[in-house]
């Protein structure tokens, strides 16, 4: 059987290793840091821990059943309702839907012009930049006030830059509260760090850093790592920034992120009781918080853990602050909101790479970069990261299983 190395121990390079190794492939599973990924969890020295932020399994049951079934292989799956708010003015106090309803509009005392926009903009229709594709449905004023300065904030550049096919299927506008998915969605009974571990447990690790390729001609024989490694493999797949294994000058960037981890105890829950998270789409240096209550964990009833992401760039002055810094920016925002909160425990995780930037001249330079990395035919790539995509843990399992099966194929012609 040929030999395989997947770089990378994310859902991506994990999910896929698992199945290759069903299939009785030698896998070898190269990563940098931890096995995990963006979805390893925040530990609490309190022994409490939560997702870096949530991480929720949605699917259609239909169409996409394979992604509950791999996770039915290391876990049970819980069925939760997941609600979420959003407060425009920046005041707990004060919780509008979210998805922005139509109902919202009431909650403005301009509400009349606001249907007037309504009844004058064109409707949802497909659109190549976000903020046409908004006004089109909301008009300028639901507009300005929930979605230009969130989403500005979270990408870190102008909404009228940013493109993508992604806008019809995560964005609505319904006419009164919605469950967050429009439905129910799955949550894991163990830990994802635990599942993706169990993943990988068939597969050979080794815990290096990838710095480039040895090729020759259109074939890759070896992986170059940071500690001088040469790791041969008949085929390679990658999950990882694409700009790191080929040679040149261009860099991708991609929106980072500072997931600030908090168990506090404090006078009173954030959030209305069946709401799970909230967006922030104001003067805040953070964009979402939410409320771990929905983990299967036993929390006090006056303690609550907590997530809080700080986008980024890497070059940012934020991305290098210390945890005390963050810890300090919460505890005065509960005493802004009129909150008493101590707190218990707190972790600063720093997410590189997190979201992949959906602007015209960032795709167009992965595209040249990915072509050369491509051109390789024993070379297979998936994940967010790799495939620069903006993709949920579904799309990813979807890809695992595709992927495997094309070097299922390949391994049939190359035999």
């Amino acid at each position: 059987m040929p030999t395989i190395t997947v770089i990378g121990a994310g859902m991506a390079g994990c999910s896929l290793g698992y199945l290759l190794d069903q299939k009785g492939y030698d896998v070898t599973i190269v990563e940098k840091d931890q096995i995990g990924g963006l979805l390893r969890e925040i530990e609490f020295d309190s022994g409490y821990h939560c997702d870096s932020a949530p991480h929720l399994l949605f699917y259609d049951e239909e169409e996409e059943a394979i992604v509950g079934e791999l996770f039915s292989e290391f876990t049970d799956l819980a069925e939760h309702e997941f609600y979420a708010a959003t407060y425009p003015r920046g005041d707990l106090s004060d919780p509008h839907h979210y998805p922005v309803s139509k109902a919202n509009i009431d909650k403005w005392d301009d509400a009349d012009q606001i249907r007037d926009e309504l009844d004058a903009a064109p409707g949802k229709k497909p659109e190549k930049f976000f903020e046409d594709y908004m006004l089109n449905q909301v008009g300028p004023t639901l507009y300005e006030r929930y979605n230009k300065h969130y989403t500005k904030k979270h990408w870190g550049i102008d909404p009228q830059r940013i493109t993508g096919d992604w806008f019809d299927f995560k964005i609505s506008f319904p006419e009164s509260e919605q469950e967050f998915f429009g439905g129910s969605a799955d949550y894991p009974d163990d830990k994802y760090t635990d599942i993706l571990e169990e993943m990988v447990s068939g597969c050979e690790v080794v815990f290096d850093g990838a710095v480039g390729l040895e090729t020759e001609g259109s074939t890759i024989r070896a992986l170059r790592t940071e500690s001088g490694e040469r790791i041969e493999s008949d085929l390679f797949v990658s999950t990882i920034d694409p700009s790191i294994l080929v040679d040149t000058e261009e860099t991708l960037n991609y929106r980072s992120m500072i997931i600030h981890g908090m168990h506090v105890k404090a006078s009173e829950r954030l959030f209305p009781d069946h709401v799970d998270w909230g967006y922030f789409p104001n003067h805040y240096e953070f964009t979402r918080i939410t409320d771990y209550e929905f983990t299967p964990q036993s929390i006090p009833d006056d303690e609550y853990i907590l997530t809080i992401e700080f986008p980024c760039f890497l070059d940012d002055d934020i991305w290098s602050k210390p945890k005390e810094w963050f810890d300090q920016y919460m505890m005065d925002f509960f005493e802004e909101q009129g909150i008493e909160a101590s707190l218990v425990a707190s972790e600063a995780r720093r997410a590189p790479r997190a979201y992949p930037l959906p602007v015209t001249e960032e795709i167009e330079k992965f595209e040249r970069i990915n072509g050369e990395l491509s051109s390789y035919e024993n070379m297979f790539n998936l994940g967010r990261v790799s495939t620069y995509e903006y993709i949920w843990i579904k799309d990813i399992v979807q890809q695992a299983y595709e992927t495997a099966d094309e070097i299922s194929e390949k391994v049939d012609i190359l035999a």
